[in-house]
């Protein structure tokens, strides 16, 4: 009698998460039997798009028939085929490791050239822009930080969303935070996706200073936390940035993206600039922000 082919599976996965979080996304990559061959799925269990490139490793008497690697985007709540596996000789035993990688996000996001950010605190709170493209930089020098917002404000001010969406990360357990490089990965946070896939987070927010939980749907302008000088910082301040992602080399990265803020109703749009002093109104018409001088701006006014 035949024997039945022997498979050996190894799976080998990497996580790269939003600003550094310590638990892993709910996405799971398992290969599962189907005849003589397998099938590669991913089920995604949370609320947001995620990214995964599979390759193979190890391979002995396999054909695939898919191209490799395969790159494919995971809905929300789903389950998606990334691979079927056959044996290249029927019949004979075949064995295959993956390789994998992910990261949330759809790498087939498209902006909203039209997206408008209200001002991410209470309506009547005032502060300035103390780091922004176009002006002296400080710590965003990355691609994923170039077009970030710091606002610098008092901890424990209420933060609110910037634009509705439904929150995918959130972190509020770290306590410290200071210029020491070790605290890099340490700043608490919430991301927030919105209809085009591209996500927001509003990070160094105070410990145990976030109030919305992972699914929840939110609008621009609900309370979503309180600022804080969490992760690595100078002082307390709120750093806000809007992020896509891209292919990078063998995985992916996020990008941060220019935006534009408006106050006042009717609003007047904007695009953020260091030393600007923002108001959030949103009942009296807009109008262009103010200006102040740098050490009012390093000082917070």
């Amino acid at each position: 009698m035949r024997s039945l082919p022997i498979l050996w599976l190894l799976l080998a996965c990497t996580l790269s998460a939003i600003a550094g979080a310590r638990e892993a996304y709910p996405l799971s990559i398992t290969a599962e039997r189907r005849g003589s061959g397998h099938q590669v799925l991913a089920r995604n269990a949370g609320p947001a798009p995620v990214s995964v490139r599979l390759t193979l490793a190890s391979v002995e008497n396999v054909d695939s028939v898919q191209a490799l690697p395969v790159v494919a985007v995971v809905p929300p709540y789903s389950e998606l085929l990334l691979l079927q596996i056959r044996p290249l000789t029927p019949g004979r035993s075949h064995r295959f490791a993956t390789q994998s990688t992910y990261k949330i996000g759809n790498i087939s996001a498209l902006p909203d050239p039209r997206a408008i950010y209200r001002l991410p605190y209470e309506n009547g709170r005032s502060f300035v822009v103390s780091q922004a493209a176009g002006g002296p930089i400080t710590t965003h020098h990355a691609d994923d930080s170039r077009y970030a917002i710091d606002f610098r404000m008092p901890e424990n001010t209420p933060i609110v969303a910037a634009r509705g969406g439904v929150v995918i990360a959130t972190e509020s357990s770290h306590r410290r935070g200071g210029q020491d490089p070790a605290l890099l990965s340490m700043a608490n946070y919430v991301s927030i996706l919105h209809v085009d896939d591209t996500v927001a987070t509003y990070a160094h927010l105070a410990p145990g200073g976030v109030r919305v939980r992972v699914g929840e749907r939110v609008l621009a302008g609900t309370p979503i936390g309180y600022s804080g000088a969490t992760g690595y910082t100078s002082g307390p301040h709120l750093h806000f940035v809007v992020q896509r992602l891209v292919r990078a080399d063998e995985g992916f990265a996020s990008v941060s993206l220019p935006l534009r803020f408006y106050v006042g109703l009717p609003p007047y749009a904007f695009e953020p600039a260091y030393r600007q002093w923002l108001t959030a109104d949103y009942s009296a018409p807009g109008k262009p922000p103010q200006l102040v001088d740098a050490r009012a701006a390093r000082q917070g006014r």
